[in-house]
């Protein structure tokens, strides 16, 4: 990166989870990174939601906490944006927004309408076994 430059999403990301490693559990780190890389894999493309595979081990890793850190590295590297709040639209749903669209009321309202008419389906997006299974 020149000294100039802005930060790419790759260094912002890479910064974000070098913080995460100092100060995260190693373990919760490791199922976190290999849930980042699942959900970076071609068969999971369509944005929002994927299945991937973890095995019980892991998937008592995968707190709540743990949760929202992994929607927050999705929002740098779909967006590239290190500014964005993690916020629970009710109904199952969790997103990462703007600093602005989460003091808009008028947003969130609209947000939060979305999420009651989408409520959680089981295999969304945290779904430890495959939907056709």
């Amino acid at each position: 990166m020149h000294e100039d430059a802005p930060p790419s999403r790759e260094d912002e990301v890479n910064l974000y989870m070098a913080t995460l490693q100092a100060r995260m559990d190693p373990e919760q780190f490791r199922a976190l990174a290999e849930l980042l890389v699942a959900a970076g894999t071609p068969e999971n493309g369509d944005r929002g939601t994927f299945a991937a595979e973890v095995d019980e081990e892991d998937e008592e890793l995968l707190s709540p906490a743990v949760m929202e850190e992994f929607l927050v590295v999705m929002g740098i590297i779909n967006t590239g944006r290190m500014d964005q709040q993690v916020v629970d639209l009710g109904h199952g749903v969790m997103t990462v927004v703007t600093e602005d669209i989460a003091t808009d009321p008028d947003q969130m309202r609209e947000l939060r309408a979305w999420a009651a008419d989408h409520p959680e389906d089981p295999h969304e997006p945290w779904t430890t076994e495959d939907p056709e299974s």
